[in-house]
């Protein structure tokens, strides 16, 4: 019964609060309306402990109870006051399993892992779609596997492909492409060239012309960054 009594009391504590936020600040989902929220709710958690608390009962039982849940509170401020470092320390993890997927430990960067075969690859969004690339600074174009082009809304003929490569292996051809939309991480570029290669390749490239936009780049040990 109590616990049903402090769950009621807290959902009605929460949506006071919710609901008093949003009327003097005006919004409950910035940065600064979460922060206010933050403390806010573990008001919530005491004022609901406090109200659905029998009027019974030894007084320190009553403090060795409330003395739990401020440590169960003094958790939960502390979880989120670090929440953006536990955010990096996540996506590092992720990073290091996935290293195409990289990481961002400040606004405005991205991080990539070395991969296993001694490469380093990149996830980026075309179209809305993920596309794994090789990074070739070496390459002055971004080059897509012709087997992703139906599925990037590229529907080309022979006659497309006007394109003309010189490489370490011969002549190549490509079909010159621009991609509306491309994105990595929170990095999004608009109106990107890039070319479908003619021959079939096991995976796409990721040339000088992305590279080239960005503000700098940089290879420091196992780690690539890029800035924008």
């Amino acid at each position: 019964m109590r616990i049903t009594r402090f769950i009621t009391v807290f959902i009605i504590a929460s949506a006071l609060a919710l609901f008093l936020n949003y009327q003097i600040y005006g919004d409950i989902f910035s940065d600064r309306a979460l922060d206010r929220m933050g403390y806010a709710m573990g008001s919530v958690i005491i004022l609901s402990w406090l109200l659905s608390s029998r009027l019974s009962g030894g007084i320190f039982k009553k403090i060795k109870q409330f003395g739990g849940w401020l440590f169960f509170l003094f958790i939960i401020i502390a979880l989120y006051s670090f929440r953006g470092e536990l955010g990096v320390v996540k996506n590092r993890v992720i990073a290091a399993v996935l290293p195409q997927v990289g990481f961002s430990a400040k606004p405005g960067t991205m991080s990539f892992y070395r991969s296993s075969n001694g490469h380093f690859h990149i996830e980026a969004l075309i179209n809305g779609k993920k596309v794994r690339f090789l990074v070739d600074t070496g390459a002055s174009d971004i080059v897509i596997a012709p087997h992703l082009a139906r599925s990037l809304g590229f529907n080309l003929n022979q006659d497309d492909f006007t394109k003309v490569y010189y490489t370490a292996n011969g002549m190549g051809r490509g079909a010159p492409v621009t991609m509306k939309i491309f994105k990595v991480g929170k990095l999004t570029m608009n109106n990107l060239p890039a070319s479908i290669n003619g021959a079939e390749m096991q995976t796409s490239l990721l040339g000088m012309r992305f590279f080239n936009r960005l503000k700098s780049y940089q290879v420091e040990g196992e780690v690539l960054t890029i800035n924008w």
